[in-house]
């Protein structure tokens, strides 16, 4: 009967579009938009503060303004025919505005195409020249680099502009489990790496250079795009551009999951290593230079994957300067000091939260929180 009655008080309560769950509320951002499906990012451009970019994983990509009462949804742009439809972890997975969008229209996406032994990740260059999404449909992206898939999972997709102007990308490891084929610690491949490239000045028959600093642009042995590797699938990473560093939340295979603070040259570990646990005994070695997580927390009670979050910069005290992130498995949120230290539990596996994919903010700093499962977008704040 105690049940009966907690569940029902449950569906009333959040019925009203509105659940305090422990010290915040979570509530649905667009109140005239039931959903949309599979939200994988939401992303500013610069010089549109009011401008929310929603990401969908099939293809779509949806432009918001969050300044007034949004009725429907507006297209930015329809891209499902050059994705891939099939596999959890393909499709559109990443999009990163160019620094001076609001002069030059450029934009570039991560994503899959193909399928099975012909799948591809890419990174592709697109341009908004017109207020007709039916036209920019049309519009044949720019292909700036691509690597053959040899398994259809840890495609990564993280995708961003840093604070120096060079495009920062991520590809997991290749797939499968345990990384069987090494990638994360092979130097001459880019899975399992951050990648960093110059989209602004192509160079010897490429649609890109390679930054002059980039750590490994002296070794033969290298890929020179290489930024940062021994990563296993970082999906969703962010620029802190208050403090100049890069955060990336790394998923775990079996037992940890990571937080990383992504600096030039560092290996991470994988497949070593998996959080601070050893993953892969024979392969530890002496004086190993390996970069530890500034945090990691277990797989228990249902925390079972990582999603990489942002800096709150808002008007919230108590969250000020504080990496916001959560799982994607259990639906927790947590709050953590940028030194790994005091890790407050916000949100508990109670939530409506049915699978986080991806944080976002407004303009005035409050962190937008995207739901995998049911699509909506919600508001992160304060319990008052």
């Amino acid at each position: 009967m105690k049940k009966s009655w907690l569940i029902l008080f449950l569906c009333i309560y959040f019925s009203a579009n509105k659940l305090t769950v422990g010290q915040v509320r979570l509530t649905p951002f667009f109140q005239n938009i039931k959903f949309f499906s599979n939200p994988v990012g939401l992303v500013k451009a610069p010089g549109q503060s009011r401008k929310i970019y929603v990401v969908e994983q099939r293809g779509m990509i949806y432009c918001l303004d969050e300044s007034k009462e949004v009725k429907a949804k507006t297209v930015f742009l329809d891209f499902r025919k050059n994705v891939s439809q099939s596999g959890s972890e393909t499709g559109l997975l990443g999009l990163a505005f160019h620094p001076k969008f609001v002069q030059n229209g450029l934009y570039y996406l991560s994503y899959t195409s193909g399928s099975g032994k012909k799948l591809i990740s890419h990174i592709a260059e697109l341009k908004a020249h017109s207020t007709d999404p039916k036209k920019d449909a049309k519009t044949i992206p720019r292909i700036i680099i691509s690597v053959n898939q040899p398994y259809s999972n840890h495609n990564g997709g993280a995708i961003g502009f840093g604070p120096d102007g060079y495009l920062y990308f991520s590809w997991g490891d290749g797939g499968a489990g345990g990384d069987p084929q090494n990638n994360a610690q092979n130097l001459e491949v880019l899975l399992g790496k951050i990648n960093r490239i110059d989209v602004n000045r192509p160079k010897s028959g490429k649609d890109y250079q390679i930054p002059i600093d980039n750590p490994f642009v002296s070794n033969p042995q290298a890929r020179p795009e290489i930024f940062a590797y021994g990563l296993r699938n970082v999906w969703q990473m962010h620029w802190d551009f208050q403090t100049k560093k890069l955060w990336a939340a790394d998923v775990g295979q079996n037992a940890h999951e990571e937080i990383d603070l992504i600096e030039k040259g560092k290996n991470y570990g994988w497949r070593i290593m998996e959080g601070n646990s050893i993953f892969k005994s024979d392969e530890v070695k002496p004086n190993q230079n390996l970069t530890p997580p500034i945090f990691s927390y277990p797989q228990k009670y249902g925390n079972q994957s990582i999603t990489g979050g942002m800096m709150y910069y808002g008007k919230h005290k108590e969250w000020q300067g504080k990496y916001i992130y959560g799982d994607f498995m259990s639906g927790r949120i947590w709050a953590i000091k940028t030194n790994g230290t005091d890790n407050t539990l916000l949100v508990d596996k109670s939530s409506p939260l049915h699978s986080i994919s991806c944080f976002g903010h407004t303009a005035s700093g409050d962190i937008l929180i995207a739901d995998y499962g049911n699509g909506v977008i919600y508001v992160l704040t304060p319990k008052p």
